[in-house]
């Protein structure tokens, strides 16, 4: 697989340097609650390392879910999948609700974000080209390649 640096995303490697590199604030129901309806890009961190990048229509919204649960998120999901082991197919719903919830609140409680504006027409676009780039924990290619080979019939 090519090594895809920021310098491949052209026009939009200042917006990309200030989506990681720029200040974080804590993954917490207080932390996100300014953000409203506003839409973007987002990238979460988990000790200072991307572990997510992705991009929503309300991300005030889209990060709440993602803190308290009680309805379906990607990022948690992800987190139930990766971190704690959880099946592919149950683990959208019990990630919303039960035990694996409670566990998976638990590692996104330690988990920091940091948000940039973008346009409802091009986010999603920018933000898979971003998730490449930074090769997240989460959703970037190495992960989406493991789970691939993962997947392989025994």
């Amino acid at each position: 697989m090519p090594i895809f640096t920021p310098a491949h995303l052209g026009k939009w490697e200042p917006l990309y340097s200030d989506l990681l590199d720029g200040e974080t604030s804590p993954l917490t129901e207080e932390g996100t609650w300014l953000l409203a309806d506003r839409s973007g890009l987002m990238a979460v961190f988990d000790d200072g390392e991307p572990v997510y990048v992705g991009a929503a229509e309300k991300l005030g919204k889209e990060l709440q879910i993602a803190v308290a649960g009680g309805a379906e998120s990607e990022l948690r999901t992800l987190v139930a999948v990766i971190e704690l082991g959880a099946s592919k197919k149950s683990a959208a719903a019990r990630a919303k609700s039960g035990p694996l919830s409670t566990r998976v609140s638990r590692k996104i409680a330690k988990m920091r974000f940091r948000v940039v504006p973008a346009s409802p027409s091009q986010m999603a676009n920018v933000a898979e080209a971003f998730a490449v780039v930074a090769d997240p924990r989460y959703n970037g290619p190495t992960a989406r390649a493991n789970a691939a080979l993962d997947a392989l019939p025994k």
